[in-house]
């Protein structure tokens, strides 16, 4: 009776303790779905968000930061908090992290600290589940239009962490498609070439075209435009070859939405017209000179101080006739010039390109043959046209337009030198690892891409250095020509401006110059 009296008590004891034990576990699970752990940085530090406006939360005075981490604990959309910082109780709520959306940093004040939530994958084991008894207890998801549990507004889903985390409020931030990464509140959205942004980034502006008046002149608009430069770094002008209506034109001051547009040049010297003007150049180390190839009287001419008269026009490169001798061109197409005005230019139907020093007889072959000749290995072009020079590194880049390549030079190389592809090379198409006709090419001095005028796939790509594969930053994807204001009716020449936020491209068989935003 003892023993039997004596188990009964010891099972008693026994539920008692499983039963508290599962209370205790139940509680922590509930804790850990409606709160979170802060993590304190050490003090004297603030938070810096990527994008203040549409991070920053709100703004309160508190008596304690353990009282501001509470804030920040029942605000479903806040990541961050800051204690301190411009006043000793003032407390910051911020959506973010300290990884891509913004950082932590030293603070004027020396009792200012940062807090970050550590959430943890089982806040969100019913992400996706049928939201009828679910996602209404756990507070960082929510039931969405199917019926199921999602995130809250300006998360996305990670699935490499199952965990919802924060959107991307910075315009031009890297994303992937289809995985809602772009803060949606800012009208942000992964574009075609996976970066974050608004749509109309997509779309181009008119800033001339066929029915523009142009000042002092009795023809009206433009006529195959081709060849574009920018003259000037705190506002943007804009040279334009304008090819049929043989001239060169300016479009002044981008703050005046180019309502000053006149000629700069109509002949290569007193009394013989310009006649098919195919490229301009603008001298970077003296802005005011620029270079213009011509086809007609195949040659360079050089525009000193952008004159006409005092002083006049003078042959930088070529004779005037065409041939294959060293002292000829033959449609001579791009032209760029180093900092010690040395011209390089390149004689399309001769398939090569040619160094010219000032005031020289005769040019140097940098690439292609004596006998001008076309070919597609390493040592041959088939007709280039728009080339691109990083003098820093000593790189020279080609559009070998019939092989639907870049090539890249060495200028260190002996010449004529053998190139690298380094976009292209693929036949011609419209896949991201494919070029048609490419006719004109940029390099950005802040990363060393390569924007290209794609212009038979009527589209502007986009190759990070090193990549084989680029992005279609404007023009359609498919390769198709269209006239309205995201399409491209084969673009022969393109421009961006010193600080990298547009982009100007001659829109060919439209007849028009388009201007685009760079992110």
């Amino acid at each position: 009776m003892f023993l039997y009296s004596f188990y009964n008590y010891y099972s008693f004891l026994t539920t008692v303790c499983l039963w508290f034990l599962f209370l205790i576990i139940k509680q922590t699970y509930s804790e850990e779905i409606f709160a979170s752990k802060a993590i304190l940085s050490s003090e004297g530090t603030q938070y810096i968000p990527a994008n203040m406006p549409a991070q920053l939360i709100s703004i309160t005075n508190t008596d304690s930061i353990k009282k501001c981490a509470i804030l920040c604990n029942n605000n479903v959309l806040c990541r961050i908090f800051d204690y301190a910082v411009s006043s000793p109780k003032q407390c910051r709520l911020f959506e973010g992290d300290t990884n891509k959306l913004g950082q932590i940093v030293s603070s004027s004040s020396s009792q200012s600290q940062v807090g970050t939530l550590q959430l943890s994958a089982r806040l969100f084991a019913e992400y996706g589940s049928p939201c009828i008894s679910t996602c209404n207890h756990i507070r960082y998801l929510r039931c969405g239009s199917n019926s199921t549990c999602e995130c809250m507004p300006h998360t996305y889903w990670n699935a490499s962490i199952s965990m919802c985390i924060p959107q991307l409020p910075i315009l031009g931030a890297s994303c992937q498609q289809n995985i809602s990464m772009c803060r949606e509140d800012l009208n942000y959205t992964c574009l075609q070439f996976n970066q974050c942004g608004p749509l109309s980034v997509l779309s181009g502006t008119t800033i001339v075209n066929d029915t523009t008046v142009i000042r002092n002149s009795s023809t009206v608009g433009l006529n195959w435009p081709n060849g574009i430069g920018i003259l000037g770094i705190n506002s943007d002008s804009i040279i334009i070859a304008d090819v049929v209506n043989n001239r060169i034109l300016g479009l002044w001051d981008a703050d005046t939405n180019y309502k000053n547009i006149s000629v700069v040049a109509t002949e290569w010297a007193p009394g013989h017209s310009l006649q098919y003007p195919y490229d301009v150049y603008v001298n970077a180390k003296n802005e005011c000179d620029i270079y213009v190839t011509v086809y007609t009287n195949p040659r360079v001419v050089l525009y000193s101080n952008m004159q006409t008269i005092n002083p006049l026009p003078s042959t930088a490169a070529g004779i005037g006739a065409s041939g294959p001798g060293l002292d000829r061109l033959n449609i001579p197409f791009g032209v760029v010039v180093d900092s010690n005005k040395n011209v390089i230019v390149g004689s399309m139907q001769d398939n090569r390109i040619m160094f010219w020093p000032p005031n020289a007889l005769n040019g140097t072959i940098i690439v292609g043959h004596n006998s001008a000749i076309n070919g597609n290995t390493s040592m041959d072009l088939d007709a280039p046209l728009g080339i691109a020079l990083d003098e820093h590194n000593s790189w020279l880049y080609v559009a070998d337009s019939n092989n639907h390549r870049i090539q890249r030079y060495n200028f260190n190389d002996t010449w004529p030198c053998n190139g690298t592809t380094v976009a292209g090379g693929n036949g011609s198409g419209p896949r991201s690892n494919q070029l048609s006709y490419p006719s004109y090419i940029k390099i950005s001095n802040k990363t060393g891409a390569l924007y290209i005028a794609d212009s038979g796939n009527n589209r502007i790509q986009r190759f990070s250095q090193g990549a084989t594969e680029g992005v279609t930053i404007a023009g359609d994807l498919n390769g198709n020509p269209g006239f309205n204001d995201t399409m491209f009716n084969s673009p022969q020449g393109l421009a961006i401006n010193h600080n990298e936020t547009l982009m100007y491209v001659t829109d060919t068989n439209n007849n028009r110059v388009q201007r685009f935003q760079l992110i």
